[in-house]
């Protein structure tokens, strides 16, 4: 697992099969997510509080929420911290964000 610690910010690529951690430390109104290939393989994702703790996401797996090539997603937030959690089949490159 890749774990990363950010205050509004990250911009990485998925190594396959294997789950990105990223907490972001500023309270956020949106969290802003994109799968920024334009080939490849859906990310897959959970996120939540990191208090309370949050599921690692497993590919096409129960309770996660997806993301396709090329797509966009903007969840609305309470106003704290993020854990989010990534995973892909390949090696994709995604941008997260808070505001």
């Amino acid at each position: 697992m890749a774990t990363y610690s950010v205050n509004t910010g990250k911009h990485a690529t998925l190594t396959p099969n294997v789950v990105d951690a990223i907490t972001f430390n500023n309270p956020a109104s949106f969290l802003l997510l994109t799968n920024r290939t334009t080939s490849g393989a859906t990310i897959y994702f959970t996120f939540g509080d990191p208090n309370k703790g949050v599921t690692d996401p497993v590919v096409a797996g129960d309770d996660t929420y997806s993301l396709g090539i090329g797509q966009t997603i903007s969840l609305p937030q309470d106003g704290t911290a993020i854990l989010l959690k990534l995973i892909s089949s390949q090696a994709q490159a995604y941008s997260a964000q808070v505001i």
